[in-house]
């Protein structure tokens, strides 16, 4: 058989796998996701589906995406579906076909519910989709406690420095800094690295560090301590007097919190 045989029988084939996703795409149990969708199914985007579509586990990965969307869309009521713009519908469904993360994935798709609907297609912008791009997983789950916040609260900073000798002009050495005792609180996958994920959430505009706190947050900055108890007795213990004590040790305190970007991010992309 000729190569351009061939060719014919692999274009096929990706025709009736694409053909076939979308028929489970407008069958009766996704009347939503057809309206939401309809523009890519009416303009004949089928032609435009990546070839990986031809294996069957990015298949896999877009039928449980597909689904999670779906399971999202049924819970908002049918008057307030609305036909999501192509430039977030697109990009986010050739990303079903091939994010495996639970984390990501369902930034993904709440952020294509979000677009899905009229009470909330105003917080879907699309460089949304970039930015979840940019999140590692466990960055996510930091973002979604950050979700579980109110208004006027943080993730607390504690730094703690030493001073051998305080009446000398050297320097303060740090014993630990921006501390957040969140690698206790969360189920993280790399903890070590989460002084990294916090740089990148910034980087990206979803928090700001600050040098102020609020007064919630006293009892966390006591667990963070109570935390390092072993380190500070170690270094501060030999301090008899309190104010020896009091030049000797230098504490500093701020915190994280979610910048008006990154509200409306969590507000779109993430589940409380």
């Amino acid at each position: 058989m000729d190569e351009q045989k061939i060719n014919a029988l692999v274009n096929i084939g990706q025709s009736k796998v694409v053909e076939k996703a979308y028929d489970d795409l407008l069958s009766e149990p996704s009347k939503k996701a057809g309206t939401a969708l309809g523009t890519i199914v009416n303009i004949g985007n089928t032609l435009l589906w990546p070839i990986k579509w031809a294996n069957e586990r990015t298949r896999l990965y877009f039928e449980n995406n597909l689904k999670k969307y779906e399971s999202k869309l049924d819970e908002i009521p049918d008057e307030q579906i609305t036909e999501v713009p192509t430039e977030i519908s697109m990009p986010i469904l050739e990303r079903f076909t091939y994010v495996s993360n639970e984390e990501l994935s369902n930034a993904f798709v709440k952020l294509l519910a979000s677009a899905s609907s009229t009470e909330n297609i105003n917080k879907a912008h699309p460089g949304f989709i970039q930015i979840i791009d940019r999140l590692s997983p466990d960055e996510a789950i930091i973002l979604k406690y950050l979700a579980s916040l109110k208004n006027l609260q943080g993730v607390p900073l504690l730094s703690i420095k030493h001073h051998n000798d305080p009446n000398a002009s050297s320097q303060y050495v740090f014993i630990f800094k921006n501390e957040t005792g969140l690698e206790s609180k969360l189920d993280l996958k790399f903890s070590e690295n989460i002084k990294i994920y916090f740089d990148n959430l910034e980087s990206l505009g979803l928090i700001q560090e600050r040098n102020y706190y609020y007064t919630d947050l006293e009892p966390e900055f006591d667990k963070i301590i109570e935390e390092q108890k072993g380190l500070l007795e170690n270094v501060f213990s030999k301090y008899t007097e309190q104010n020896e004590l009091k030049r000797a040790r230098k504490e500093s305190k701020g915190m994280y919190e979610k910048t008006e970007f990154g509200e409306l991010f969590i507000s779109a992309c993430i589940e409380k």
